[in-house]
């Protein structure tokens, strides 16, 4: 369980989360959404421990995220970046391996390893360089790698896991992330990507100026109502759910 209690934080004197409060349980997925500088980011790093909040807490399974050992915190939390970095060369599998690493894992459990490498699709491209790869092939590596440290019931925190992906390596990453859930894990992921959220999330939060101002099942926080007044663009809900709705200019 995810206990976000009266939560903000301070870039300086910028307000990036403001007195936010939510909870969330195992087994589902959840979108967090909304404009550009809205918190996603920042309220996915705090959940995850990498940022310390300038008041309230962030508790997973009631404990204080912030306050457990790297070792610890790594077994509750895997946390996957928007921009796919990774400091030093290193070969995909060992790439991926790494998340063996930050929990305390000595050596290298090949069946692990072999079998994140195997759901996202990476087997070709295991022994080649993570830094030849395409920004979208370098997404898949680090969630592959989010999966060899993240356990069961863990919390899986990911930014925009989606945005260099091809439809078709997005449906294998959503595809993934269900898993993960139906296993009993917490799946929390900031997207931009509002069809692929309300296809994919149990419930979504929407993020403004640093608070969540709604929160529920897909269809009840992605109206056309909503989206149309906050983008200033024309969406249509149909049978398959939400989507940008274009016309061509006569």
């Amino acid at each position: 369980m995810l206990t976000i209690d009266h939560l903000s934080l301070r870039y300086g004197r910028a307000p990036a989360l403001t007195d936010l409060t939510a909870t969330a349980g195992g087994g589902r997925i959840v979108a967090l959404v909304g404009r550009n500088g809205s918190g996603k980011s920042t309220l996915l790093r705090v959940a995850a421990g990498l940022l310390a909040p300038s008041a309230g807490t962030v508790r997973w399974n009631a404990l204080d995220v912030r306050a457990l050992p790297a070792v610890q915190r790594a077994r509750c939390v895997a946390y996957v970046s928007q921009r796919p970095l990774l400091s030093i060369a290193l070969s995909v599998f060992d790439a991926v391996a790494l998340g063996q690493y930050s929990i305390g894992r000595q050596g290298k459990s090949l069946a692990v390893v072999e079998a994140a490498i195997a759901q996202l699709g990476l087997e070709e491209l295991a022994h080649r360089s993570f830094h030849e790869l395409s920004a979208g092939e370098q997404q898949r590596a680090l969630v592959a790698r989010a999966l060899v440290q993240h356990q069961v019931n863990g919390l899986l925190a990911l930014d925009e896991p989606f945005s260099n992906l091809d439809p078709g390596e997005a449906n294998r990453v959503a595809k993934v992330l269900r898993l993960r859930a139906c296993a009993g894990a917490l799946v929390l992921v900031a997207t931009h990507d509002l069809t692929l959220a309300d296809q994919i999330a149990d419930e979504v939060w929407w993020l403004e100026k640093g608070a969540i101002i709604a929160a529920g099942a897909p269809a009840e926080v992605l109206t056309v109502d909503r989206l149309r007044s906050v983008f200033n663009c024309d969406f249509v809900r149909g049978a398959h759910g939400i989507s940008l709705c274009t016309r061509a200019v006569q």
